[in-house]
């Protein structure tokens, strides 16, 4: 989500902040908050493509001449894996890293004065007539994303 086109349909179901995550034995671990400046002086570890790394980008983009992107990783598990073991920091949606926050692998700290979120949603083509089994399974994961709010 978005979705950006006149001929497809989509509801939200689900929403959820992008926050940073860190090693316990990061510096950065012990605050409350997290100033973007402060990140942009970490070695970060982005994804390589994405939603989530077009908001970096963004994100830093003002910070780009003090950057150090240490790696570009192709999935998320990899990016969880190697902030876990101090390799660098990123940011990640709050419900992909839930296990390792309760592991105690990794930490999870909110951006100062930002506030990202990644939304994700069903989208399908308006002018199509909707079978009883996807109008129900639309209606499903509707009721599943508003109860997981």
């Amino acid at each position: 989500m978005p979705v950006k086109s006149a001929s497809l349909k989509a509801h939200a179901i689900f929403r959820d902040q992008l926050m940073l995550m860190v090693s316990p034995q990061n510096p950065l671990a012990k605050l409350d908050v997290v100033p973007v400046s402060e990140i942009a002086k970490q070695p970060l570890l982005l994804p390589k493509t994405g939603y989530s790394r077009r908001l970096m980008d963004k994100l830093f983009r003002p910070y780009a001449a003090q950057l150090q992107i240490r790696m570009e990783l192709p999935s998320v598990g990899m990016i969880k894996s190697f902030v876990a073991a101090g390799l660098g920091v990123s940011l990640i949606s709050a419900s992909f890293a839930r296990d390792q926050v309760l592991a105690g692998r990794v930490k999870l700290i909110p951006i100062k004065d930002e506030e990202l979120w990644r939304e994700l949603g069903l989208a399908y083509r308006r002018d199509r007539t909707l079978t009883r089994a996807t109008t129900t399974f639309i209606s499903t994961v509707r009721q599943l994303g508003s109860s997981s709010k």
